[in-house]
């Protein structure tokens, strides 16, 4: 994957170029469609008459001293973005595209820099070192339900017909809750999952009209959580992973999202939304970015962090509608609200399909 996003940011970097640090020189034919080059571009087909067969560096340094000139596209759109919410869209679904970063370009390359960030500096901030799920804490039982399966457990083992197998995967779990567990299978200290406790555990609770091969079903299913559980760095692996690619999935998402509220609004197409889905996204990963950074260098907790950033993109989402599609004030605020609620609810599926992959893939 890291590769991808190296490719991806190589490409998105590489579009926001204009050429004009790239030298040209005019009258030659032009190598793609062999029409006289007046100017720095073809007038036939649209093509950069520079020639690129130059060493690597000199390449490098035009291409940054062009992307971060003070007329680029970049510094036109990166205000436009960030402070006047909307404003970027409008004037590009107007026709007024030159001028700015292309969406999808932006868009890219606003993805790479923040999951470079994320990644790179959480791993030197130690972020996902004893980062983990806890099966202990999501499975929390009251007191009084452990007691209960403790004294379940010792009216089972009881019974003086019990077979020895069955009988210490039972002490197993009965031993596991007494020292404070809140799962009979798993084990506080070692952080592991017996298997025989956990096989007898679904051996008591199947219902008695279960059959074998449903019960062998469970059983594989219980094997695939224990892995889990013990093999948790597998799942921070696969987060970041898949993590890139399942926030690429909630572009489409958004714009289907837009479609949908706006969808009586006959002059307002899908190719609207997309853009205006593209700008929203690349704003959220360019504060998420500055957050980020901001949080690193000076300290500040994830808790007013978390606050800014939320508060930040309610309102920029409220005015996006605003500018963008003309919508009054207290219909945006109605719209805004269906799209947090159906994009939380779009996250959290997300999630939890990520964690089902894992479960799944480990």
């Amino acid at each position: 994957m890291s590769h991808d996003m190296e490719a991806a940011g190589a490409v998105g970097l590489g579009g926001l170029t204009s050429g004009e640090h790239h030298p040209v020189t005019k009258g030659e034919p032009c190598r793609n469609c062999g029409a006289p080059i007046a100017e720095r571009y073809c007038s036939r087909c649209g093509q950069l008459a520079s020639n690129f067969h130059r060493p690597f560096f000199s390449l490098v340094a035009s291409s940054l001293a062009d992307t971060f000139a003070l007329d680029s596209r970049l510094w036109r759109s990166l205000p436009l973005l960030l402070f006047r919410p909307g404003r970027m869209t409008r004037n590009y679904l107007d026709g007024k595209r030159a001028r700015y970063v292309p969406p999808f370009r932006f868009f890219l390359l606003s993805s790479v820099l923040f999951f470079l960030t994320v990644f790179g500096l959480g791993d030197r901030l130690g972020w996902y070192q004893d980062w983990a799920l806890n099966p202990q804490s999501a499975m929390e039982l009251a007191e009084a339900e452990r007691e209960q399966m403790i004294v379940d457990l010792k009216e089972f083992l009881a019974n003086e017909d019990l077979d020895p197998d069955s009988r210490g995967g039972l002490e197993i779990a009965l031993k596991n809750l007494e020292s404070g567990s809140n799962i009979p299978f798993l084990d506080l200290q070692t952080g592991t999952v017996d298997r025989d406790a956990l096989n007898e555990m679904i051996d008591l609770t199947t219902n008695d009209g279960a059959s074998p091969e449903e019960v062998e079903t469970m059983k594989g299913v219980g094997e695939r959580f224990a892995r889990v559980v013990e093999n948790q760095d597998l799942f921070g692996a696969r987060l970041r992973e898949w993590m890139p690619r399942f926030s690429l999935m909630f572009m489409p998402l958004l714009a289907l999202m837009l479609t949908i509220i706006y969808a009586w609004h006959r002059r307002v197409y899908v190719y609207d939304h997309v853009i205006a889905a593209l700008h929203f996204q690349t704003f959220v990963y360019a504060v998420s970015t500055v957050l980020l950074l901001a949080g690193a260098l000076l300290h500040i907790g994830p808790g007013w962090l978390s606050a800014i950033g939320a508060g930040w993109g309610v309102w920029y989402l409220h005015r996006q509608l605003r500018v963008t599609y003309g919508t009054g004030f207290f219909m945006a605020a109605l719209r805004t609200s269906i799209l947090l609620i159906l994009g939380i609810t779009v996250l959290f599926l997300l999630a939890i399909g990520l964690v089902i992959l894992s479960f799944l893939l480990t």
